[in-house]
């Protein structure tokens, strides 16, 4: 039964981790962690490092102000940017809109991060953005990667 599941989670890494490198991971980590873990906690463990959870995925329609949270979509627009000045001095801003089939929500790009934009998004590219932080300042939902989270090219715009 246990290997069954350990079976399941591989699958979720197969594209990264041969068979025998995945356990071997398993077993590296059980010495990391002095054997406090079984080898099924450090194989989700693995997964989520690697950003491949999708029970963790919540679903855009049901996040709020607030929310910490990790939603994937398919970009359906790709914004303007703006700039600005502020105290701190010039400042770049640049709103993403993603959809997962529950909703939609704006995706904050800040400074250097607009760059990012052009570079790797268009319009049918799915994103995940891990541990971001929805807000809304009436001009409806929006979501920062912010300190603590990530905005990830999941899969790319099939020609």
């Amino acid at each position: 039964m246990l290997m069954d599941h350990l079976e399941d989670l591989y699958g979720k890494l197969s594209d990264l981790y041969s068979k025998e490198e995945f356990y071997q991971e398993i077993e590296k980590r059980k010495e990391e962690f002095n054997d406090l873990l079984d080898e099924e906690a450090l194989a989700y463990l693995i997964v989520a490092e690697e950003d491949r959870n999708e029970e963790a995925l919540d679903d855009i329609e049901s996040v709020g102000p607030g929310d910490e949270c990790t939603v994937e979509g398919e970009v359906v627009d790709l914004g303007v940017l703006r700039t600005f000045e502020n105290k701190n001095g010039q400042g770049r801003v640049r709103n993403v809109r993603i959809d997962d089939g529950t909703g939609s929500i704006k995706v904050v790009f800040w400074n250097e991060e607009t760059d990012r934009i052009e570079d790797e998004f268009e319009t049918g590219t799915v994103i995940r953005v891990a541990n971001g932080y929805v807000q809304d300042r009436g001009y409806g939902k929006q979501i920062s990667a912010g300190k603590w989270g990530e905005v990830k090219v999941i899969d790319r715009k099939k020609d």
